[in-house]
């Protein structure tokens, strides 16, 4: 046998084509599966690179609707099972030949787009179904960047937390049925089957939604916050009437328009809702704010009045004393002498009892025998003070009778007092460009401290609340308005009382730098919303660190940057914020809220059966800053305490 025999012969040639066929089969189907499933991610990748940064300067970027979860999740579930389906079919038409039969055609290359085009097409428009997760994920991606203040572009940095700002409160009023125009923030309308005032949230009852960020990076979600104390439920979702009265301590500062009267008459509801008596003393002046705080209060089943006369000489002596020297003039020194002898004469007829009305007080000045301790204070009325005979008595009558004619029509003996109520409601309004009532309003603050004094001498802690608004207008003589709201506020908690005190700006609340903190810092929660002069206020609100960047010499790009400390609520955010918008600070913390809107209270009366087994609410007046919503009685709610 010859070498060539013994050799082994070569393998088939049959055998290298087929696996040639083989792996071009494979290839084929590889590049085929890859192609189906990158195309519909080519639609998404294009708009988000085309869009950049830019679109997320724009406030409808950041809303994220209550079922965006569901789009996102439908779209990748539509594009999953077409691309199941495809494979499928993909490793069908490989396994059973056919694709190596259509390798072996010719021209087979001319028949590809044919066969695999409408599926190419079909997957590239799937894209759509997966743009909403893409701007999910893009939306994360951009907040992060805000977050650590690496935006490329110094200008657009800013205009992006300011879109992500306006977007927050867009979705917080949208969520309890306010309806805003983006363009200047004022509430348009309120939607039926809105969360109206007051909103029961485990036995308390809420006045306000918590503003919250519609997109957070899991930084934000593992950062511990300190939640307001009281005001805030534990979910940090809603803001409510603290359920001590003495805990309700609040200093409400914002502009005109710009919500308060709602926020105020939600206050109030919420705490009639807890069986508290409510004093309001409105030193706006208007009869029909009055009237309709009253109507709500009826609608909702409570005692309510707009108050008569007030009982001017309620209290004990010195309290009496202290009302009627509050009408004299300021001293000056020079009218300190006679100052000094209408003191005396009051407290020397208030022997035994005090004075009770303004026919007892000149009873008691031109007749003082029976009131009198003993012959000194008898003589120190009786003794003559000038050559024409007159006495002491006769002249402080004289001069305390002059300074009361004015408030006759406001005074009585009968009348009210804030320890003697006459509804579960009691609404003083005041026009302080009148004298007359200008000074009845500080006589009101006076006895309220008087109230104070009185209740924590007899240890008295039953509830009551009392509300002033515009009460720097009430403020006159030498007093201060900054010395007395922190005096009223200091004593308030310890005599069980709920003081709520408003005004439209810091600088009503006095001239004396030293005296406006003390108001301000005095341990009532500080309430402010839009205000043009914001700066004092936002510094209570604290700092935070962040990295302030610097821009190049030439363009907006960004250049150097450093840690530094800047206002954790910027000044410019208050002086642009929406109507019924609204921050609470107390104890280092601070949380940002809409005030709940109203209901009607024609609406209350007529559904306050059905409604309230469900969502007991308190109704709103039409003479509000907003427009009064009137709810269907099968408005249900949902376990989170917003509508379905």
């Amino acid at each position: 046998m010859s070498v060539e025999q013994a050799a082994v012969p070569p393998a088939p040639a049959e055998t290298d084509a087929l696996s040639d066929a083989l792996e071009a089969t494979l290839a084929a189907a590889l590049i085929a599966l890859v192609g189906l499933v990158a195309l519909p991610l080519l639609i998404p990748v294009v708009a988000v690179r085309v869009a950049g940064e830019s679109i997320a300067t724009k406030a409808v970027f950041w809303r994220v609707w209550r079922w965006q979860w569901v789009i996102n999740t439908a779209g990748i579930l539509l594009v999953t099972i077409l691309l199941t389906i495809e494979a499928l079919l993909l490793t069908r038409w490989v396994s059973t030949g056919a694709a190596a039969m259509f390798l072996t055609i010719d021209g087979w290359m001319g028949q590809v787009w044919p066969m695999f085009g409408p599926w190419l097409v079909v997957n590239l428009c799937a894209g759509v179904f997966l743009l909403p997760v893409a701007w999910s994920i893009r939306r994360r991606q951009i907040a992060d960047l805000v977050r650590t203040r690496r935006v490329s572009d110094v200008l657009r940095q800013e205009r992006i937390e300011t879109a992500r700002k306006r977007a927050a409160d867009a979705s917080t009023a949208a969520r309890i049925g306010i309806r805003l125009d983006p363009a200047t923030g004022r509430i348009t309308g309120v939607n039926d089957g809105a969360v109206t005032v007051p909103h029961r949230v485990a036995g308390r009852e809420a006045f306000g939604f918590t503003t919250r960020s519609t997109v957070t990076s899991l930084a934000d979600r593992f950062h511990d916050a300190r939640q307001v104390r009281d005001w805030v439920d534990p979910t940090g979702r809603f803001v409510l009437m603290p359920n001590a009265s003495s805990a309700a301590r609040a200093l409400i500062i914002a502009e005109s328009g710009s919500g308060k009267t709602v926020l105020i008459n939600g206050l109030v509801l919420c705490a009639l809702t807890y069986g508290w008596p409510v004093f309001v003393i409105d030193a706006k002046g208007d009869p029909a704010d009055a009237t309709s705080m009253v109507a709500l209060a009826q609608a909702a089943g409570r005692t309510a009045t707009v108050a008569g006369p007030w009982n001017f000489f309620s209290g004990t002596a010195e309290q009496v004393t202290a009302k009627l020297m509050r009408l004299m003039p300021v001293p000056d020194g020079a009218n300190q002498h006679y100052l000094d002898e209408i003191r005396g004469v009051l407290q020397a007829v208030q022997a035994d009892t005090p004075i009770s009305s303004a026919q007892d007080l000149r009873d008691r000045l031109t007749n003082p025998g029976p009131h009198v301790r003993d012959q000194y204070d008898l003589t120190l009325v009786n003794q003559t003070v000038d050559r024409n005979g007159t006495t002491a008595g006769a002249r402080a009558l004289q001069s305390l009778a002059v300074a009361l004619r004015p408030l006759e029509k406001w005074i009585d003996e009968d009348g009210w007092s804030y320890a003697a109520p006459l509804a579960d409601l009691t609404v003083v309004p005041l026009s302080p460009v009148d004298d007359a009532q200008a000074r009845l309003g500080d006589l009101l603050l006076l006895d309220l401290r008087n109230f104070l004094a009185a209740r924590l001498e007899a240890g008295d802690k039953t509830p009551v609340v009392v509300i002033v608004d515009e009460f720097p207008q009430l403020v006159t003589g030498a007093q201060d308005p900054g010395d007395t709201a922190g005096s009223l506020f200091e004593t308030a908690r310890s005599a069980g009382v709920g003081l709520i005190l408003a005004t439209q700006s810091p600088a009503g609340l006095s001239n004396d730098d030293v005296r406006r903190r003390r108001a301000l810092t005095s341990g009532a929660a500080l309430i402010f919303g839009r205000s043009k002069d914001p700066e004092e206020i936002v510094q209570y609100a604290g700092t935070v660190i962040r990295m302030e960047a610097a821009g190049q010499a030439t363009g907006d790009r960004l250049g150097s940057a450093r840690a530094q400390h800047t206002y954790l609520v910027p000044p410019q955010d208050v002086r642009e914020a929406a109507d019924g918008a609204f921050w609470i600070i107390q104890t280092g913390a601070i949380a940002g809220f809409r005030a709940l809107p109203q209901r009607s209270a024609q609406r209350t009366a007529a559904t306050e059966g059905t409604v309230r087994d469900i969502d007991p609410r308190i109704p709103a007046d039409s003479h509000s800053d907003w427009p009064a919503v009137e709810m269907p009685p099968e408005n249900h709610l949902s376990p989170d305490g917003l509508p379905d």
